[in-house]
């Protein structure tokens, strides 16, 4: 994303000059070389929908390709799956062409992804499903690996990315965003978290360095030399690189000409080659001095983790709910279904949500069209999501025995160990006089439960009703039997809250603020502390005059260094708090198996709405927060401030967890964590990536109201374009979290999994009572380290089951034993691919793996083959 135009184009002329003053020619011995990279950035989708995009970027590809073939010194990249496969499909008579192009190796295909997604807010698996669906269309449909990294415009990068992409088959990185300072080297080894290391590129002058030359070789000699001498505080060595193009960029045919007249001219101060990516990493690969950078190659756009709020939560709902349907087709396939037929299914249902992981629509900096788009698109995936869920637990169903007096109900555990969560379930009820519900488990004990809603008949008997109840020690990635019987009890309406709130359970004791629904009080019984110094899971918004990507400021499309400004908690008088002000007190709902305050109330010119739910037997506290914004270019965030002094912040990213620095904002997934002095807040979140600390008060992001901004026109965007929904004027946004107070630091805690049940709750479905060959309780997989969980389970490429795992906390976790069906026979460690060198005699049902700390392992499960059927 570079703004373009003259004036930003002369702009940058003006400073690459500047940067070149002074620089002396190299050593007649040995010129160095310039190595010009051209290629087109292709956006996806941002200020045009996917198809006008196409329409507009697809001739791009038949100019470069009829450059190359009248150029033979001629060069080209192209990246995206989403941009090539079309362009094939659409011209199938230039295949040839590009296959022999490619085959040359004078077109370059690199990336190897749908798209170039955000990397920082979506999940891990939605990063590897990526890499799966884009190296498996090349390698499918024109027989080559993609092993050139190329996210050149996404938005800052964590601290696992060097295993990941390794894993992955990818031998380089090449970005323009996230180094700490501006001199950063240019060229060097980026170390992960868990101790990978990856060669990286950084453009300090972005990838458009070379794009706009001169069609004139005395002007375009004046033009090169001052681009190469911009690069002599980043790369000051013989080899020097620049790419030359910008989004959605026309090829440009006087380049190559132009640099092959520069070289030969025998007074040339330094060589300058049409290269590709590869070219340039050959060269750097043989130097033995690359410096090493170690942690995240992030902030970057910090206003982009809260706009257009609603698209994270998308993200993160279709990806549980794509995992959840993986998960069940491999499950009936370990049980000799067929499961994986559903994979074609599956990725019909991925793509969509993949694509919109393009990193400017998961920042959501889009124009309102676009968002409509974005929104059909997660719609789509939703509900083929849905049904290969539904076709998956037919499939469990029908195996269980269900038999038992009331009405089965089966609890899915999706995760990979034996957890006691929340289920809820619908009932209908035809039979008179019923007044509740009594659920019983497979052992026969009573669960408490709760009718959370219920209709009833004139006669005031129960009709329908959702029902909720504790499900106990669900197994790991399986499920446990439960029926529901009725009974006579009543469900308990919601009253009027007292004078002063309290809610307690064994671990807390809660005080709220019964007109503004403020936390003032959250003591916790194991070691007697208080978790906060003042009003808590309060609402601040105040004034932000940046835009859909800034906060604070207007938009630097060529912004590569890593934020740094500390964000103060906002203060009372200069910013507005949703304590400031109530309506009638608030309502409380008290039961066995949860208690709720819920209060509502106007919110300055807007609204809010709160809930805070404490669980008898849970140590969550959740919590919802609603909000209607009627101002422009206002940010909102509830605060948590905490009494945990000289805290160290500890934030999960995909597949690991980063410390963070205080005051800065940066994008966590499931949950953000701030530890000191034996004890520490856990704040759990659904699809709210934007998470502070300062001065001991954690800070989450629920809402901005910007527009696109001072944005120049090109790259697709044109007069007249809309983002005024970005604003989010009058629209009712509602903010998922809950908080997590416990003993030690996040790793005592089991923060991780505690992130990862908030984000995949039990499954809860009526089925038929009959017979079935599975029985009331299993689990399909179990791990035995607590600190390593599986992060997937599907159907693989080749064949057999494909089980992620991955250690949590940064500790070593050796001779993890992973225990099995009994049916599965053989094993391998394979890559993210999916491909496994061998297979290995699975014993006792069980693998036993070693993982370092961070370290992620995929394994691929065969299980014995079917007897053959009778004629």
């Amino acid at each position: 994303m570079i703004q373009r135009g003259l004036i930003v184009v002369g702009a940058w002329f003006a400073l690459f000059q500047a940067g070149s003053a002074g620089a002396a020619d190299p050593p007649a011995a040995e010129k160095s070389t310039f190595w010009v990279i051209p290629h087109t950035h292709w956006e996806g989708a941002v200020f045009k929908t996917r198809e006008e995009y196409l329409e507009m970027g697809l001739p791009n590809i038949l100019k470069a390709l009829r450059l190359l073939e009248e150029q033979p010194g001629n060069r080209f990249v192209l990246d995206q799956v989403a941009y090539v496969r079309p362009f094939l499909e659409r011209y199938p008579d230039q295949e040839p062409l590009f296959r022999r192009l490619v085959a040359e190796g004078r077109l370059q295909i690199t990336g190897g992804m749908d798209v170039m997604p955000d990397v920082n807010m979506p999940g891990g698996e939605s990063f590897v499903r990526q890499v799966q669906y884009g190296k498996g269309y090349y390698r499918d449909k024109l027989g080559i690996d993609v092993t050139t990294g190329w996210l050149i415009d996404t938005f800052g990068h964590h601290a696992q990315m060097p295993q990941l992409m390794k894993l992955a088959g990818f031998r380089s990185y090449w970005t323009q965003r996230g180094v700490p300072y501006r001199e950063h080297p240019a060229e060097f080894l980026w170390e992960g978290i868990d101790g990978t290391r990856l060669a990286t590129f950084y453009m300090p002058a972005t990838y458009a360095l070379l794009y706009g030359s001169p069609n004139d070789p005395a002007k375009f000699r004046e033009f090169l030399v001052g681009r190469f001498g911009a690069l002599d505080r980043n790369a000051p060595g013989p080899h020097r690189v620049g790419l030359a193009g910008v989004d959605v960029g026309v090829p440009e045919p006087h380049l190559a000409p132009m640099v092959e007249a520069f070289d030969k001219a025998p007074d040339s101060p330094f060589r300058a080659r049409m290269a590709t990516p590869s070219d340039f990493e050959a060269v750097i690969g043989e130097r033995t001095d690359l410096p090493v950078f170690k942690g995240e190659l992030s902030p970057i756009f910090q206003g982009a983790y809260s706009s257009r709020i609603e698209l994270k939560t998308w993200m993160r709902r279709i990806e549980e709910r794509l995992l959840t349907a993986e998960k069940l087709a491999a499950i009936e396939q370990m049980q000799g279904g067929g499961g994986a037929s559903d994979l074609p299914a599956l990725w019909r249902a991925w793509e969509p949500a993949l694509f919109n992981e393009t990193h400017d629509l998961a920042s959501g900096v889009m124009t309102d069209h676009v968002y409509d788009d974005v929104v059909g698109g997660f719609q789509f995936s939703d509900r083929l999501a849905a049904e290969q869920i539904a076709r998956g637990w037919d499939a469990l169903a029908a195996r269980i025995d269900t038999r038992g007096e009331g009405v089965p109900i089966v609890v899915f555990n999706p995760l990979s160990w034996t957890r006691s969560d929340l289920a809820e379930v619908d009932l209908g009820f035809s039979a008179k006089g019923v007044g509740g519900v009594e659920i019983v488990d497979d052992r026969g004990a009573v669960r408490p439960s709760q009718v959370v809603a219920s209709t009833t008949y004139p006669d005031g008997g129960v009709c329908k009703a959702r029902v909720a109840f504790v499900a106990a020690d669900v197994p790991s990635l399986g499920y446990r039997t439960y029926h529901a019987r009725p009974a006579s009890s009543p469900a308990t309406p919601p009253a009027p809250a007292p004078a002063t709130v309290a809610l307690e359970n064994r671990f807390y004791k809660i005080t709220l603020d019964p007109g503004t629904g403020a936390l003032v009080g959250l003591r916790v019984k194991d070691g007697d502390w208080e978790v906060f110094k003042g009003p808590a899971n309060v609402v601040a918004r105040h004034q932000d005059k940046g835009d859909v990507w800034e906060l604070y400021k207007g938009l630097d499309g060529g912004s590569n260094i890593a934020m740094k400004t500390v964000q103060p908690v906002p203060a009372r008088g200069s910013a507005k708090f949703s304590d400031e002000s109530h309506d009638a007190p608030g309502t409380l709902v008290s039961g066995p198996v949860y208690s709720e305050f819920r209060v509502a109330h106007s919110f300055d010119s807007g609204g809010y709405a709160s809930t805070v739910r404490l669980y008898a037997d849970l140590p969550r506290i959740d919590c919802t927060t609603t909000l209607v914004n009627n101002e422009k270019y206002v940010r909102y965030q509830v605060l948590f401030p905490t009494t945990i002094a000289a805290g160290k912040r500890f934030d999960e990213i995909p597949f690991g967890a980063s410390e963070r620095p205080d005051g800065i904002e940066f994008p966590a997934q499931n949950w953000s964590d701030l530890s000191g002095s034996g004890r520490g807040l856990a704040v759990l979140n659904i699809g709210l990536p934007g998470h502070v600390v300062t001065e001991g008060t954690l800070m989450v992001s629920t809402l901005r109201s910007h527009n696109l901004g001072a944005y120049g026109f090109g790259g697709g965007y044109e007069p007249g374009m809309s983002s005024e929904g970005a604003f989010q004027i009058g629209k009712e946004w509602t903010a998922r979290y809950a908080l997590l107070p416990h003993a030690g630091d996040w790793r005592d805690a089991g923060v991780p999994k505690a992130g990862l049940e908030f984000n995949h709750p039990l499954i809860a479905r009526t089925v038929g009572s009959h017979e079935g060959s599975l029985p009331t309780s299993r689990a399909f997989v179990d791990v035995s380290a607590p600190n390593v969980v599986v992060s997937s389970l599907k159907p693989a490429r080749g064949g057999g089951v494909a089980l992620r795992l991955y250690e949590t906390s940064g500790r070593p976790a050796p001779a993890t034993v992973v225990k099995l069906p009994a049916d599965i026979v053989a094993a391998g460690e394979a890559d993210l691919l999916e491909n496994v060198p061998a297979l290995a005699a699975v014993a006792a049902g069980s693998v036993s793996v070693d993982l370092a700390p961070f370290q992620i392992k995929t394994l691929v499960l065969q299980r014995k083959p079917r007897a053959p059927t009778a004629p």
